[in-house]
């Protein structure tokens, strides 16, 4: 009897344990998708990170959707399509600076605000400018489709230049913490892909396939009018009274000192480290959408349902795990977490490159949309870090120098990835009006869409590497910020 008795004990002691363990496994999980609670509330993220989805909606279609438009619809030659890239990468290298410079001067004033002031008066610019693109006809000489591409980009390219610089600055004094700006990236991150897909979607199903231009040009009119109906709801109401800008001592630099300020800060190692890991890492994974679009429609010979059903499935299967990226990286700190993200990088990125039916590639295709997200979630703290740390330096806020220059490498650099994508599939004969493509053409596009941006994540390591901020560093940075624009100027 007392052997049965203890047996009994036995049994709800292990029972209990068992419960114990599954309540912090499950709590830990729970926290896990979880934002910070600290700061600002789930609202107030949510509000904040609205305006920067809605400009990457601009982006997909201009610098992913166009492309394969112009080369299968408007029949526009892959040659010239790179020659329209190398030019805007030359104006993006001139003018984002200047426009950093000219943002960080503006006082705000009374009557029109500063930063939200911008974003709106720019919004009308970038619309227009897009709606003017798809327009090119087939009918028209290569030459001249080449120069209305290009100054209709060139436009484009400016005010949405202003309007992510006056995005950015807007967001680093709202959400001062390193924590809450993960948040709000990650909230952005599901914003984006959603926003991206319900644009992306029907491209995808009209260029994929048999597309048909007077069908497409109604459809990306109405696209464009939901864009600007959502640049409207994201900015209306956005505060931008006096109090945001109480606690910034910003630097107007002068004229003449602008590059020698500029200089001091290029030279710096976090500078250096965060902008070279953009150029040889963010920027090239980034661009996965167009590569897919190609891959599905020459590779596997897909219809567009197909190509859309994997797309929208595979997204969603990766954002699921967006609130769980982020945790990651705040509890191991960027250098870390982005060294994790490189094993998903090898198995996507390789898995696409061998793929030989749509069950391997809508795998690959998963693993490659987790670590874009991933990489982009663990690297969305770093520049503002940087200009945090010079602040507490220098006591001088100068966030529209250091986006300008983020800008002058980053966004000048960011369509590197296009170029060689599109040289590549070029080189190795792909006839956007062909109806099927060389063994040739299609190796270049696996070539392309898989090798290409794997080495661009790996090569990526070496910039990392010498990234001066660990964990550690990142939350001091981040609590001397959160007192600056909330226990005063420090």
């Amino acid at each position: 009897m007392e052997h049965r008795l203890e047996g009994v004990v036995d049994q709800r002691a292990t029972y209990k344990k068992g419960m114990i363990f599954l309540k912090k496994v499950i709590g830990s999980i729970r926290g896990a998708f979880r934002f910070s609670s600290t700061g600002l509330t789930s609202g107030q993220k949510w509000r904040l990170a609205l305006p920067g989805p809605v400009l990457s909606v601009g982006g997909v279609l201009i610098h992913n959707v166009f492309i394969k438009y112009y080369t299968d619809m408007i029949g526009l030659s892959p040659k010239y399509i790179g020659w329209v890239y190398i030019i805007y990468n030359i104006w993006n290298a001139i003018n984002d600076p200047m426009i950093g410079v000219w943002i960080d001067k503006m006082r705000h004033r009374p009557k029109r605000g500063k930063y939200v002031y911008i974003m709106r008066v720019t919004v009308p610019v970038m619309i227009i400018s897009s709606f003017l693109m798809m327009l090119s006809s087939p009918t028209w000489d290569q030459w001249l489709i080449f120069l209305l591409y290009t100054v209709e980009l060139f436009i484009y390219d400016t005010a949405a230049t202003a309007y992510s610089v006056a995005y950015q600055s807007y967001t680093l004094i709202a959400a001062p913490t390193k924590e809450e700006r993960i948040d709000v990236n990650v909230i952005q991150n599901y914003i984006s892909q959603a926003l991206s897909f319900l644009i992306t979607m029907i491209p995808t199903l009209l260029l994929v396939g048999d597309g048909k231009r007077e069908v497409i040009i109604p459809v990306f009119s109405a696209v464009i009018l939901v864009e600007t109906i959502f640049f409207t709801l994201a900015l209306r109401g956005l505060r931008d009274d006096a109090k945001m800008y109480e606690t910034l001592n910003n630097q107007h630099i002068q004229s003449k000192a602008v590059l020698s300020e500029s200089w001091q800060i290029i030279r710096s190692r976090p500078f250096l480290t965060y902008v070279l890991y953009s150029i040889i890492t963010v920027g090239p994974i980034s661009f996965y959408f167009t590569p897919y679009l190609y891959y599905m429609d020459d590779v596997l010979k897909t219809g567009g349902f197909v190509a859309t059903v994997v797309d929208a499935s595979t997204h969603v299967i990766a954002l699921i795990f967006l609130p769980v990226m982020g945790n990651i990286i705040k509890k191991y700190g960027t250098k870390i977490s982005i060294y994790w993200g490189t094993i998903t990088a090898v198995l996507g990125y390789g898995g696409i490159f061998f793929a030989n039916n749509i069950w391997t590639a809508a795998a690959s295709y998963i693993l490659i949309v987790f670590t874009v997200n991933y990489i982009k979630t663990a690297v969305s703290p770093m520049g503002a870090l940087i200009i945090d740390e010079n602040e507490r330096i220098t006591g001088v806020r100068k966030t529209g120098l250091f986006n300008g220059l983020f800008s002058l490498f980053t966004v000048a650099f960011s369509s590197v990835q296009t170029v060689i994508f599109i040289n590549v599939i070029g080189v190795y004969g792909y006839d956007g009006l062909a109806a099927t493509q060389s063994e040739s053409a299609v190796f270049g596009i696996r070539l392309a869409t898989g090798l290409v941006p794997l080495m661009a994540v790996i090569i990526g390591l070496i910039p990392i590497a010498f990234y001066p901020f660990d964990k550690k560093k990142e939350e001091e940075i981040s609590a001397f910020s959160n007192y600056a624009r909330r226990g005063g100027a420090a």
